[in-house]
């Protein structure tokens, strides 16, 4: 069998010319994008990004492709990248078996790339953005903190941070996917609750809890005039009882009583939209909250 890579190259004429779909796993090329899979997380320099739509985000923020990899019915696409911007890299072809050998149980990419691990963003590079921040405090479902980084990007928070959310890097394959690529558009930070509040102390940032029994309604925190930290817990146990305590502004989204909670990243999306909305209004709509 041929094990020639499948290099996708300027042909006669600008088309693409391909060489033979690389049908073995134990190909170089299959062997490097199986060492990165089974790489441990926190060492990785290089990581993959799945599907053609996350790859497309991923290179309008910054982050550099090393190769791009895809099934033979996948090649079409290569025009779609290249308007993106891809860059100048070895687009290799494998065979529908070669990827399913490669990803055994876990979710199987018809399009993928190898991207070098962009430089790890910092809470004071979060502090040094405009916009609000959002803070997730326990939330460990990967669906759920992926949807609050896109609403993050939509509603031009500064960032987003991770308290107890069992996410070491951004570079994981599921926030990747869950954030479709937006991961990379804005500063994720997993972090700790006494580095956090240190930090939010230093800028003078109040951090404002959202909870179903706090006292306030959140049209009160859209009239606040200053940048806030939205802390906001898992649906089900909410912020720790810390996190809490260290709130010095307490508000809650009001629902029908029949309805016991808000997912979480529905109550995101709702306070950052009503944050920017009140905050981009005329002066005369705002007031300043006391933060004692």
């Amino acid at each position: 069998m041929d094990m020639t890579a499948n290099l996708m190259r300027p042909g006669d004429g600008g088309a693409m010319a391909t060489d033979p779909v690389i049908g073995e796993v134990n190909h170089p090329v299959a062997r490097r994008v199986r060492d990165v899979l089974h790489r441990s997380t926190a060492r990785r320099r290089t990581f993959v990004i799945d599907d053609e739509e996350n790859i497309i985000q991923a290179l309008r923020s910054g982050v550099r492709l090393d190769s791009v990899y895809g099934t033979a019915d996948q090649q079409s696409r290569q025009a779609s990248l290249a308007a993106a911007g891809l860059p100048d890299v070895p687009f290799h072809v494998l065979a529908d078996g070669v990827v399913s050998a490669l990803f055994g149980t876990e979710k199987r990419s018809r399009m993928f790339a190898l991207a070098r691990t962009p430089p790890s963003a910092g809470l004071a590079d979060m502090i040094a953005r405009p916009g609000d921040i959002v803070v997730l405090d326990g939330v460990r479902l990967m669906g759920n903190i992926g949807a609050v980084i896109r609403s993050a990007c939509a509603f031009d928070a500064a960032g987003v941070v991770l308290l107890d959310g069992g996410i070491t890097t951004i570079v994981d394959r599921r926030l990747v996917r869950a954030s479709r690529g937006m991961v990379f558009a804005l500063p994720v930070v997993p972090a700790d609750a006494r580095e956090l509040q240190g930090c939010l102390d230093r800028a003078g940032i109040p951090l404002a809890s959202l909870s179903a029994r706090a006292p306030a309604p959140l049209s009160e925190a859209a009239l606040v005039d200053r940048r806030l930290a939205l802390l906001i817990g898992s649906e089900k146990h909410g912020a720790s009882a810390h996190m809490e305590e260290c709130a010095a502004l307490h508000f809650r989204v009001p629902v029908n009583p029949a309805v016991e909670s808000l997912n979480v990243s529905v109550a995101a999306a709702i306070a950052l939209y009503e944050r920017r909305a009140r905050m981009s209004a005329p002066p005369t709509r705002k007031t300043t909250a006391a933060t004692g």
